[in-house]
């Protein structure tokens, strides 16, 4: 079993380039990656993903990417602006003819000025930095994935306490159906000597109609598919390659029985045993939405 929730980083370092990569995955119904990359490296998104889709299945996956080049200035590119640079001067001149004040501009005053000198960093790749790119991203894959894994083991033993607390009140309904059947057949058989108080009963049929009746709020077969989903809920949870749609999906068919057991009841202890039960459950699903 994993978690949804880990966190993986990897470095890779060259004499020319160092990338680092950092993973950050939360809960999420599908693989939903995000990705922040340098502009250099945004054409190889569509590779990333691929690698990320082979170790992380399902969560909202952050990616950050950085990359550090050693000995920028020699990748950096200057670039003047001389026709601009002549504007600014001729502009300078007018000014001073116009105003009679002297010309006297130095040359840095000059370089200074918007759009005069550029300095543009090239960002043309290293030979091979695309497989340190690869390396560094498989590596926080990884660390990312044993991180869900460690997460996935505390979840595994939480889940399994919140079963065996299912499984107790689950137990208690069931030692209280024969006493719920009891009172409700009681119940039952004296509506029916009221309504047809002064009547002859027809001892035959009020057995029938109790049995009817019985029947359909006899809670025996919840409990049964209780006990069966509870099994599967066990196998699964235990389970290397648990999955947390299908742990939804039972999470969901135990709430369902226990409603159903609660809507046939009328015993005060039973009505309580089932409160809890939907408590646990409830737990339960809270923490399936973690599972991978």
């Amino acid at each position: 079993m994993k978690s949804m929730t880990g966190y993986g980083t990897a470095r890779v370092q060259t004499k020319d380039v160092t990338v680092e990569v950092s993973i950050r995955s939360v809960n999420g119904r599908f693989l939903e990656p995000r990705f922040h990359l340098p502009r250099e490296f945004v054409s190889y998104e569509g590779e990333l993903k691929k690698i990320l889709s082979g170790t992380l299945h399902r969560g909202t996956v952050d990616v950050f990417v950085s990359r550090r080049v050693k000995n920028t200035a020699s990748k950096a590119q200057m670039t003047v602006n001389d026709a601009l640079a002549k504007k600014y001067m001729s502009a300078y001149k007018h000014l001073s003819k116009e105003l009679g004040v002297p010309f006297n501009v130095h040359l840095e005053v000059v370089a200074r000025l918007p759009e005069i000198i550029k300095v543009e960093e090239t960002y043309e790749l290293f030979s091979g930095e695309d497989k340190i790119l690869k390396k560094a991203f498989t590596e926080a894959c990884s660390n990312c994935d044993k991180e869900r894994a460690r997460e996935g083991k505390s979840l595994q033993k939480d889940l399994q306490k919140l079963l065996v607390s299912l499984e107790k009140q689950v137990k208690i309904i069931s030692e209280l159906r024969g006493e719920a059947n009891a009172q409700l057949q009681d119940r039952y058989e004296q509506k029916v000597r009221a309504r047809l108080k002064g009547s002859e009963i027809d001892s035959a049929r009020l057995s029938q109609e109790i049995v009817i009746q019985l029947e359909k709020a006899d809670i025996n077969e919840e409990l049964s598919r209780l006990a069966e989903h509870i099994k599967n809920y066990r196998q699964l949870v235990g389970s290397v390659t648990a999955e947390g749609k299908k742990l939804d999906f039972y999470t969901q068919e135990l709430l369902r029985e226990v409603n159903t057991i609660g809507s046939k009841s009328q015993v005060a202890k039973i009505t309580a045993a089932v409160v809890e039960a939907k408590t646990l459950i409830e737990r339960l699903r809270e923490q399936v939405q973690n599972v991978q």
